[in-house]
């Protein structure tokens, strides 16, 4: 079972934040609307090898993210081409449960170039773009560029690192370079694996996702993990449960 982590986020994952706030008890809410999941464009969320269908496939991605103050809601969809190319569009941080729910969500979309440039190793290019709908004035707007490069050790281990760029909007302090990593074990081949991503820095976006994913079916896939902030990211610890639905294995 091959994973090339693409969109996102992302993606999740990748799972990453947005926006510092000033003073403790305003920080939590605020970043929780900014949140975004751009390490590898869709960290924790289901992967897939963009050329393995001459049809291209489709992804749908749900996901949980339980906070000790509230949970939020998140909603995917992408395309990947035959030839390397995937673009997604995606709703976070629709909070469902808990105090101050006020905020709708954010869209962000992503497109993404992958290049196979052997068996074991591609590389993916992509760029996260979007705004929060709601309750921010004036309207800002959100972008992630990155490179990423996968490489597979073995049919059971594959590992990933590249850079990124983000800017002020995103890091809460300043336009930012930094890198991502991350990795994936597979326990039992197209069925059990573990995924993990994480994102420098010591702002907003920084922290690092682990998943345990399993697939009921080729196309039916769940995920559950938690989410681990860095310092001075302005975050807490919050546990991840997520579904994906793809159109090919």
């Amino acid at each position: 079972m091959k994973y090339i982590i693409l969109v996102i986020s992302l993606l999740s994952s990748l799972y990453s934040d947005i926006t510092l706030a000033k003073d403790t008890s305003a920080s939590k809410s605020d970043l929780k609307k900014s949140k975004i999941k751009p390490a590898s464009a869709n960290s924790g969320t289901w992967s897939h090898n963009a050329d393995a269908d001459d049809h291209g496939t489709w992804t749908f991605n749900t996901e949980t993210d339980i906070y000790r103050l509230g949970t939020y809601q998140n909603i995917a969809g992408s395309y990947a081409d035959p030839n390397g190319w995937s673009v997604s569009l995606s709703l976070l941080n629709t909070q469902i449960l808990g105090a101050n729910n006020l905020f709708q969500g954010d869209t962000f979309i992503n497109v993404a170039k992958s290049f196979t440039i052997s068996d074991t190793l591609s590389i993916s290019i992509g760029s996260l773009n979007g705004v929060a709908l709601t309750n921010i004035h004036p309207q800002v707007w959100y972008d992630y560029t990155y490179s990423d490069t996968q490489y597979n050790v073995t049919p059971s281990l594959m590992i990933h690192l590249g850079p990124y760029l983000a800017n002020a909007a995103l890091t809460g302090t300043t336009r930012q370079v930094g890198f991502l990593t991350g990795a994936e074990i597979t326990f039992i081949p197209n069925k059990l694996a573990l995924q993990m991503d994480y994102i420098s820095g010591r702002q907003a976006l920084s922290g690092a996702t682990v998943n345990l994913l399993f697939n009921f079916t080729p196309s039916y896939q769940m995920y559950t993990g938690v989410y681990v902030p860095e310092q001075n990211s302005g975050y807490e610890f919050s546990g991840i449960v997520g579904f994906n639905y793809a159109t090919a294995h």
